[in-house]
Parts: structure tokens; sequence; C-alpha cells
């Protein structure tokens, strides 16, 4: 290779990633003019009367923050263990009319034969549905789940066939789902182990 190649590559890794950041650095900022543009038009209709009008904006609202909140939670998924490949993440925001609102973010990850998807929801009002079993130990294990604490929280593990689960409700508000197709134990702990609790709960 001859030392302009050699330059090339080299200045291409050094700005990709800048370029990267640059383009989500341009995203947020128009969103957050769109908020800023939304609530200063949800004022207005309010302060006119136009009710519908300022509920719509204030939605609106409420429906960018969440996509912010979403972007924002992607970023907080465990890059892949040794020997394992991953996706990139999928994030969703929930408006407020349609499943309650809440976030959802999800990665697949695959080593093999196996693979893994782990999800995760917060602030969604379907969780308060799942906070029983986290709470009723017997409960959970009629349902064919094992208790544990898992960097001491509550996770229940579930295992059918080639197939295992783990779930783990985090301060009743932030719901993380490990499935997987031909993985071990270890391998869900490994994941949940990897994930930054501490983050995903100031978001």
């Amino acid at each position: 290779m001859n030392k302009r190649c050699l330059w090339v590559g080299l200045w291409a890794g050094l700005l990709l990633p800048c370029a990267l950041f640059a383009d989500e650095t341009e995203t947020r900022t128009e969103t957050n003019a769109e908020i800023r543009q939304a609530i200063t038009e949800g004022n207005r209709a309010y302060k006119a009367g136009e009710l519908s009008q300022a509920a719509a904006q204030f939605d609106y609202v409420s429906t960018l923050i969440r996509q912010l909140q979403a972007g924002e939670l992607g970023t907080l998924f465990p890059e892949p263990l040794t020997g394992w490949q991953a996706e990139k993440v999928d994030t969703q925001a929930g408006s407020a009319a349609f499943f309650g609102g809440g976030i959802n973010a999800s990665r697949r990850y695959r080593k093999d034969n196996a693979s893994l998807e782990l999800s995760i929801t917060k602030d969604s009002p379907l969780l308060q549905t799942m906070a029983v079993l986290f709470t009723n130990p017997s409960m959970a294990a009629m349902g064919g789940y094992k208790v544990k604490r898992i960097k001491g929280q509550t996770a229940m593990m579930k295992e059918e066939s080639n197939s295992r689960e783990l779930q783990m409700l985090i301060a009743n508000r932030i719901l993380i789902q490990l499935r997987g197709r031909g993985v071990t134990e270890e391998d869900l702990n490994a994941y949940a182990e990897a994930l930054d609790i501490e983050a995903l709960t100031r978001l």
C-alpha cells in the first residue's frame, strides 16, 4: 500500500465518526426547534381559546420528546459480547393516543446458531400489569418463571425447549426483556449484566 492510500484510509477513519456525530447533532437541533415552535403555537392557540388546536400541538410536543428519548435509549444497548455480532438498534416512540405512550428499543445479537433479542420498554402504562409478577414470586412460579437477582434487580428466567427468556423490571417503569434461541442462561445473564442500569433510570 502506498503512502497516499494509507493517508486516505486514516483520514476516512477519523472523519467518518465525526460526520455521523454531526448528522445526529443536526437532527437533534432540528427536533428541538420543532419542539419550541410547537410549544409557541400551542400557547398561542390556548390563549386564543382554540383548545383542540392547543391540545394537538402539545400532543405533538410529547411525541417529539419521546422520540428524542427513544434515540437516547438506543445508545444504551451493550456492544456485542465476544464472539457475537449485533444488528442496528430499532427504536420506537408511541403517541399518547396509541399504546398509552412510552418508548421502546430493541437490538438483535447473533452467534453461530444462537440468536438473542434485547428489548427495553420505558414509561408505558402497560408495564403496570407486569409489576404484579415481579412483586408476587408465587404467581411468577405458576407461570413457569424462576426468580433471581441480577445487579441488585429482580429478574425472572423461563426456559422452554430450545428457547430462553429473561425479564427485569427496573423502578416499575423500565422493562428489560431478553429472548433467545440456542442460548444459555449464562448468555442471558451476561447481556443483562452488561446493561447500564443507572443510565437507564436517569433517562
